[in-house]
């Protein structure tokens, strides 16, 4: 993996954690939406970070991030998810 790609799966890495913090019912709140944040990398290049949750099936929320660094990682960005459980607890 380059230089570009490890610092955006930190990136996304970075975002799911912030995610993992909170409850349930704010995966909830994410479904049909999505947030988009620009951050810059420690390379000085401007990233697009995108998370948004889809419905996994028997109450289980996947929240997804996608980190591009615009040209053309915005047609295959680097993705990373994590599921969590109607109890709180995340798919290993």
């Amino acid at each position: 993996m380059g230089p570009r790609k490890e610092l955006a799966a930190g990136l996304a890495e970075e975002r799911l954690a912030e995610w993992q913090r909170v409850d349930y019912g704010a995966w909830r709140a994410m479904l049909d939406d999505k947030e988009v944040r620009d951050v810059i990398g420690g390379d000085g290049t401007r990233y697009n970070v995108v998370s948004y949750a889809l419905d996994d099936g028997d109450g289980r929320i996947r929240m997804s991030v996608a980190v591009d660094h615009g040209t053309w990682s915005a047609f295959v960005p680097l993705v990373r998810d994590q599921i969590m459980n109607p109890d709180g607890t995340f798919v290993e």
